[in-house]
């Protein structure tokens, strides 16, 4: 006969040993620390600032040395579990892509060198995985991703104080562009809202609700129309998945007010463009660029051009018809979803596209599974899915207008967001089982 006592000391114990517990070993610390620096010298280059540490070459040796300690290491979510994740699984069939790549595309040294980014942000969604496993630690990875986008706004002070302008961010690499900066900070604003909902001192939420604030000013600020939709998408549906829509509503009020003072002119005028694509400059290039995509996979529909091929393909091959090599200049694919299309085919698209909406449609699915809960840690569990979902989303829309496919982005969503449901479930089962040790110990 089957002891349900011994069977819920022996999920403690598992609990116990995969997460809260294996955090507080000095070896777990260290790992985390490191992954935390991970987004420090990847999203904010300090070695752009500071000389030395660029020449130490350290956001190659950080990933590798980290990940490697973490595989070997004892502590966190267990490998297989990691190995046999839903995101594993596609990013793995990215990367056989790659491989197939090498002995296809015209310029092996192109795909290798997308390949090597790759590899490396696969290793750190190895490492978040592992070592993101508890509320606290998400918090921190949170935390992280949103000061190190204050703190570029502070050293790039035009990108808020002189808005009628359109600014470069300094020192950083796929973040220098204004659009790409409003695109990642789109992806970070739920989480600074997160911060603010579940800090409990005063202080720390007019801290985060003000970083918010910061944050929409800073995508106003770079006037780019792809950043704006994206907040606009990711705010809509943060209301809606509120539980109170007049609070919801009234923080959309604020945002309004706020954007309406703060913009200049010239960034409404660049909003009004997007109604008249058909005559706009810019938007007109992203649509020949985003026709010679659809060409390129028609073409090669199983695995597209190769990585890194896009601009030269266009530039060389698969201009529109009757433009001549010197009447247009070599382009990227400006959508993440196009840059898959023309660079991997038809199946780098599914790939892609399996990898977003999975997500989404899991996270929906805990949503309302959550809401159906009557256990404590359900309140919490559901902001967080809410977050992850609101992140994902500024990551879809604003992907439509940015090649961002090699950024970081992709991989460290997909891994938080495996995190997030690890956390989650784990979350469920403790309070399952102190639930369960109460109504015993009262017998």
């Amino acid at each position: 006969m089957y002891d349900g006592r011994k069977g819920l000391e022996r999920l403690n114990k598992t609990l116990d040993d995969s997460s809260s517990s294996n955090e507080e070993r000095p070896t777990s610390k260290a790992l985390f620390v490191g992954l935390l620096l991970f987004f420090l010298f990847e999203y904010g280059r300090p070695g752009s600032y500071i000389p030395l540490l660029g020449v130490a070459k350290l956001n190659t040796i950080i990933p590798v040395l980290v990940f490697l300690l973490t595989f070997f290491s004892s502590a966190g979510t267990g490998n297989m579990t990691v190995v046999g994740a839903r995101n594993t699984r596609w990013l793995s069939f990215f990367l056989l892509l790659f491989i197939i790549q090498a002995f296809t595309a015209d310029v092996t040294l192109y795909v290798y060198n997308v390949f090597k980014a790759i590899v490396g942000y696969l290793l750190v969604y190895f490492v978040i995985i592992k070592q993101v496993t508890s509320i606290g630690r998400i918090k921190a990875v949170f935390s992280a991703l949103v000061f190190i986008h204050v703190a570029l706004i502070i050293l790039n002070p035009e990108l808020v104080l002189e808005p009628e302008g359109r600014h470069y961010v300094a020192g950083v690499t796929f973040l220098g562009d204004g659009n790409d900066f409003a695109w990642s900070t789109c992806i970070v604003l739920p989480m600074a809202l997160f911060l603010a909902q579940v800090s409990e001192r005063k202080w720390e939420k007019f801290l985060f609700f003000g970083t918010f604030f910061l944050l929409v000013l800073a995508v106003v600020g770079t006037q780019s129309r792809g950043g704006s939709i994206a907040l606009a998408a990711l705010i809509i549906y943060l209301i809606f998945r509120g539980k109170r829509k007049t609070v919801g509503l009234l923080g959309l009020g604020m945002v309004i007010t706020v954007v309406l003072l703060f913009a200049p002119e010239a960034y409404f005028d660049r909003m009004k463009t997007i109604k008249n694509y058909e005559t706009e400059g810019s938007a007109q290039g992203r649509i020949m660029a985003w026709k010679s995509a659809v060409r390129m996979a028609r073409d090669h529909p199983l695995i597209g051009v190769g990585a890194g091929h896009f601009p030269v393909k266009y530039g060389a091959e698969y201009r529109p018809p009757g433009v001549g090599k010197t009447e247009l200049p070599w382009s990227n694919a400006h959508s993440i979803y196009f840059l898959a299309l023309g660079e991997f085919g038809f199946t780098g698209m599914f790939i892609l596209l399996g990898v977003i909406f999975t997500n989404l449609l899991r996270n929906e699915r805990t949503i309302r599974d959550i809401n159906k809960s009557t256990l404590s840690s359900a309140e919490a569990n559901r902001k967080l899915i809410v977050t992850m979902q609101a992140s994902l989303i500024g990551f879809a829309v604003g992907g439509v207008f940015l090649s961002g496919l090699y950024y970081p982005h992709l991989y460290v969503l997909a891994a938080l967001s495996e995190s997030v449901q690890l956390i989650c479930a784990g979350q469920d089962a403790r309070t399952t089982l102190q639930t369960y040790k109460n109504s015993t110990s009262d017998r």
